[in-house]
């Protein structure tokens, strides 16, 4: 069930519920009363006599019209005695007296329009017109009783299903919130320890290069802060903090490493859940690549297709030891990677989360070396 807008809580929208059920329970009633005074006018009544459509619709729209006001007192006693198993006895016998009370008020009610309107064409007395709504209307008026209470006790039982069933989906929003916001504090203080013994290591060969490297991670943990508290990101600030999460790896592994970003301007403002990109570079780094050799290169490209966004990062580097098992394909829901660190694991604990079946996630070596991996997303414009 969708969340309701304007902040509308539990109680709004069950008075909401409440007010649109007494008013068809008012206005309802307009239909048997035209259907009678057609009725009455076309046909006639049981002596045969005809009346004028006017007379007709105020003696027939009178009679059942009554049934609005019993049906608001109706629904106020649904409101304020709970049918409850323990208490069975109790509710059905107020119900079966509130039958007989409104019952016998109806019957009177009829027989004196009866006995007004009826005189139009033919002379009767009270007691004879009472006599015959008895016989031939006091069943109707036990059915109708019953009925009004069946539908208002339904529609009171929808509305606490929907009740129940909207907290359910709220505390599993916020349950999922939870859980990602603490998979997020788990990865950043893993990625911020990261960075700070690379800066560790640069501050026994290049006091300087250090301090710039400071002033990088400084300006990536502003990023991250400002993301903060938000699943998702747009392309273009995720790829943002990839690039200066970058910068500060190119000191530690050199010159020789080579990086291409590719991003279809397509893809630049679709939402992506935050700090997807870095573990996946991150992983390519510390477990494919190695500081100080030449010729090492990192490929990450983000492309729409279609309703998806496709990313995929390449390195050239050592490829997967032993961690990818031989089941499973690219978009399969339930990927077939186990033993990575903790960065690959949160980020699909996360994915999962997110987008539940939907997503696909998948590593696999190179024919030419290196590792591959390929993530397609359902596109969140």
């Amino acid at each position: 069930m969708a969340v309701l807008s304007h902040s509308m809580t539990f109680a709004d929208e069950g008075q909401r519920i409440r007010r649109l059920t007494r008013l068809l329970f008012s206005i309802i009633w307009v239909v048997p009363a035209t259907l009678a005074a057609l009725q009455m006018t076309v046909v006639g009544d049981a002596s045969g006599t005809h009346y004028g459509i006017g007379t007709a619709i105020v003696w027939q729209g009178s009679a059942w019209m009554l049934w609005g006001l019993w049906a608001q007192l109706i629904l106020t006693l649904v409101d304020r005695v709970k049918l409850d198993t323990a208490r069975v006895l109790p509710w059905l016998l107020l119900h079966v007296g509130m039958t007989v009370l409104l019952s016998a008020a109806n019957v009177l009610a009829i027989a004196w329009l009866d006995h007004v309107f009826g005189a139009v064409g033919q002379v009767t007395s009270y007691a004879f017109a009472l006599r015959v709504v008895l016989v031939n209307h006091l069943d109707i008026q036990v059915v109708l009783y019953w009925a009004v209470l069946g539908v208002a006790y339904m529609v009171e039982f929808v509305r606490r299903y929907r009740e129940r069933d909207r907290a359910a989906t709220e505390l599993e929003q916020k349950v999922a919130r939870t859980q990602l916001e603490a998979l997020r504090m788990q990865l950043n203080p893993h990625f911020l320890f990261n960075a700070l013994n690379s800066v560790a290591e640069l501050m026994e060969m290049d006091v300087k290069e250090a301090q710039r490297m400071l002033i990088r991670v400084s300006d990536l943990l502003r990023l991250s802060l400002r993301s903060a508290g938000h699943s998702l990101i747009p392309v273009w600030q995720e790829v943002e903090l990839v690039e200066l999460y970058l910068q500060i790896a190119r000191v530690r592994y050199g010159a020789g490493l080579d990086v291409d970003i590719e991003v279809d301007p397509n893809a630049v403002d679709l939402m992506v859940p935050s700090f997807l990109l870095q573990p996946l570079v991150e992983n390519a780094l510390k477990h494919g690549l190695a500081p100080g050799h030449p010729d090492q290169s990192i490929a990450l490209r983000l492309v729409r297709v279609g309703d998806g966004l496709e990313i995929v990062v390449e390195d050239n580097g050592k490829g997967l030891d032993g961690l990818l098992t031989t089941s499973g394909r690219f978009l399969a829901a339930v990927p077939s990677v186990d033993g990575l660190g903790i960065g690959l694991t949160n980020t699909r604990s996360r994915l999962a989360m997110l987008y539940g079946d939907r997503y696909a996630f998948r590593m696999s070596n190179m024919a030419t070396g290196g590792c591959r991996v390929d993530i397609r997303l359902p596109v969140e414009d």
